[in-house]
């Protein structure tokens, strides 16, 4: 476009004008590594926090609904009729779960707000440095470490034996023909 308008110029003119334009253009795009202002989005960790926070919120707003529910009951439960106590039970480990998910709610958002600025810092490091992030390494031990802290914490020995494959043999079938 802006050549066509000074089609006019002379030979030399605008052929120095592509040149002056072809470097303005290269070094625009060239240019253009500058540090992400909002490092932290693209960290898978933070990114896992963010989601486990909002599940943990999720879980909280629908336990303080079935706590009103319980409440209800127990207002509505038949005096020494024995369903006050499992009433009250209810109510009581509701509450406890209630106080329990609170508790985990402010535990990721100070975890979100750590990593966050972990993230920064771990990723102004690596961009003076010219290395790629988010470290893949990291976020495979940190995948490890969730899997180890979500495992289930008891032991049930038929379960490793399944898991490692004994006591699926079947028993041998006798020979055919081996009666006398």
């Amino acid at each position: 476009m802006f050549f066509a308008v000074f089609a006019d110029v002379p030979r030399g003119t605008s052929v120095f004008m592509r040149l002056i334009t072809l470097c303005i253009l290269s070094l625009c795009l060239l240019a253009c590594n500058k540090p992400d202002p909002h490092p932290e989005l693209k960290d898978p960790i933070y990114t896992d926090y963010k989601s486990q926070l909002g599940a943990t919120s999720a879980a909280l707003e629908s336990e303080k609904k079935g706590l009103e529910g319980f409440e209800k009951e127990l207002a509505e439960v038949i005096p020494q009729t024995g369903q006050i106590k499992y009433a009250q039970k209810r109510v009581r480990e509701s509450k406890e779960k209630i106080v329990r998910l609170e508790q985990e709610k402010q535990y990721l958002e100070l975890k979100i707000e750590a990593r966050r600025k972990e993230s920064i810092r771990s990723y102004n490091k690596a961009f003076k440095k010219g290395e790629t992030w988010p470290d893949p390494q990291e976020w495979a031990s940190y995948q490890t470490e969730q899997r180890f802290r979500n495992a289930k914490k008891s032991w049930d020995v038929k379960e490793r034996m399944k898991e490692v494959g004994l006591g699926e043999e079947k028993t041998p079938e006798p020979a055919a023909g081996g009666h006398h």
